[in-house]
């Protein structure tokens, strides 16, 4: 087996740890919803990096079903997410929510530009890291509105339920 499937292996791996250890056991519906958004956000945004030509990924999943690259795409940016959106800072000044926010979009940028350079599941033909940061952190940005008011909509439609 090729570094390129050890290293997708490594990252569903890393997938399931994110979810499991820094996700939240007592609210799996609630994982799950934010593991699906994400999935909604992130997949055809990548599927649009591969149309438009920045990127490519040589090395794939499923080659034959999609031009990028299903693990990253698919798996490991949501899972990245559920674990962001649980540990994100609500109570704490906004400034360290912005570099709560930044740190870890930086986090997440820098291992997929780390498999884009030392593997060839992903190469970036217009593309850069920083593009891709300034991505996640608006990507992130706009999932943890939605997703906040998505839990408030739940939370006075469970009250609502119970008068």
């Amino acid at each position: 087996m090729s570094r390129e499937y050890w290293v997708m292996a490594a990252l569903a791996i890393a997938s399931i740890v994110l979810v499991t250890v820094f996700g939240r056991a007592d609210k799996p519906r609630e994982s799950l919803f934010l593991f699906l958004l994400s999935q909604a956000v992130t997949w055809p945004i990548t599927i649009l990096i591969a149309l438009a030509g920045w990127g490519e990924s040589p090395v794939r999943l499923f080659p034959k079903a999609t031009d990028s690259n299903f693990v990253i795409a698919f798996v490991f940016l949501p899972a990245a997410f559920v674990a962001y959106y649980w540990h994100y800072p609500q109570s704490k000044g906004r400034p360290f929510q912005i570099a709560y926010t930044l740190a870890f979009a930086g986090g997440v940028s820098l291992a997929h530009v780390a498999v884009q350079k030392y593997t060839n599941l992903m190469v970036y033909i217009d593309f850069s890291g920083y593009k891709l940061w300034l991505m996640t952190i608006v990507a992130y940005y706009l999932q943890r509105i939605y997703s906040d008011w998505y839990f408030d909509r739940l939370a006075q439609q469970k009250c609502d339920d119970t008068r």
